[in-house]
């Protein structure tokens, strides 16, 4: 990958520079201090990767990303020196465009091998999110998971999402009403440090109470709850909330495939699946399994998704039944919980 590095010290680019080279499988593209630098650069020699500390001398960081997602859109990594002192600022980032977030390897420091272990890896992840998966027909579909056969407190929502997920999130999640009834999980590329923030950030935003998944759990009606660790989130067969480190291949954890795959073979009642703003395709294979068993499925469209890569990688898929600006998903959600809830039927 041709990395490009914005860094306000020199030193801290230098070092960037150097773990970068040392890889042997990547290089750099450029490094600047400049905020304007790079949005001039990016137009003129668009990087693989972006990695970007939002604390720069000449200009708000989080506008840089906007404008770079706007006009010349590629992967940000945001690196930085300290997250949590700066959750605010990464959050933030994040809702941009930014796929991620990590600390900056200081040198001399007790965590630098660690922290540039972690870094190479976040860099090993984003280089395969634009891989696109293998097309195949949605096949026959079922009505098993159709939302329209159960009330809405058996009808979970489950939301992928990725880069520019945070603030899709919110303005969904906004509007939903605070006596929305079906259980809403979300599965967003975000590491287990950031969770408990992002459920606070989403909290602000929500009438709906958000909190994060706790193994043994159970889907809640009402209630948001938020995939919290490393680790996949998987729908057991007795109907509870676990995670899983498998499959460990994957790059994307935790991954949104893994939790609709889950969700397919083991919830019993019915699955309105949601896929939101992000690179790569996480999400499109899993979203067909729902889909042929006749799970009601959305994708955000184009005009308002901060990276059309996750959405779009489900539309070819043939996995998607309605295609929906941010705006409107939400009045989807609750005219199909609404539908279903007049319905007469037992279970």
């Amino acid at each position: 990958m041709r990395i490009a590095v914005l860094n306000n010290k020199k030193a801290v680019r230098q070092q960037l520079n150097t773990i970068i080279s040392g890889s042997l499988c990547h290089e750099v593209a450029w490094s600047t201090d400049s905020g304007n630098d790079a949005k001039r650069r990016c137009l003129n020699d668009l990087p693989d990767l972006l990695l970007i500390d939002p604390l720069i001398r000449d200009t708000e960081g989080v506008a840089v990303i906007h404008h770079i997602m706007m006009f010349s859109p590629c992967p940000i990594l945001i690196v930085t020196a300290s997250i949590e002192e700066q959750s605010h600022i990464v959050f933030g980032a994040l809702a941009a465009g930014a796929l991620d977030a990590v600390n900056t390897p200081i040198v001399n420091s007790i965590n630098y091998h660690q922290a540039e272990k972690n870094l190479l890896r976040k860099i090993s992840v984003i280089e395969v999110l634009t891989k696109e998966p293998e097309v195949a027909g949605v096949g026959a579909v079922d009505v098993c998971l159709n939302p329209m056969n159960k009330r809405p407190e058996k009808n979970i929502i489950a939301i992928g999402c990725s880069s520019g997920g945070p603030d899709a999130l919110g303005r969904l999640l906004s509007n939903l009403p605070q006596d929305f009834r079906s259980p809403i999980l979300i599965i967003q590329h975000v590491d287990a440090e950031f969770a408990p923030g992002l459920a606070q950030w989403l909290n602000l935003k929500s009438a709906l109470p958000v909190e994060l998944t706790v193994a043994g759990a159970m889907p809640t009606p009402g209630k948001v709850l938020l995939s919290a660790t490393n680790m996949h989130l998987v729908m057991s067969p007795a109907g509870t909330l676990e995670y899983c480190a498998e499959p460990s291949g994957t790059p994307y954890r935790p991954s949104v495939d893994v939790f609709y795959e889950s969700l397919a073979q083991h919830w019993k009642h019915s699955v309105t699946a949601v896929l939101l703003s992000g690179m790569g395709s996480d999400g499109a294979l899993g979203m067909q399994k729902l889909r042929s068993k006749g799970a009601y499925t959305i994708a955000q469209d184009e005009s308002t998704s901060t990276v059309y890569g996750m959405p779009k990688a489900a539309l070819e898929l043939g996995a998607v039944i309605d295609v929906l600006p941010i705006h409107r998903i939400a009045d989807a959600l609750k005219a199909s919980c609404s539908r279903a809830g007049n319905m007469a039927f037992e279970e």
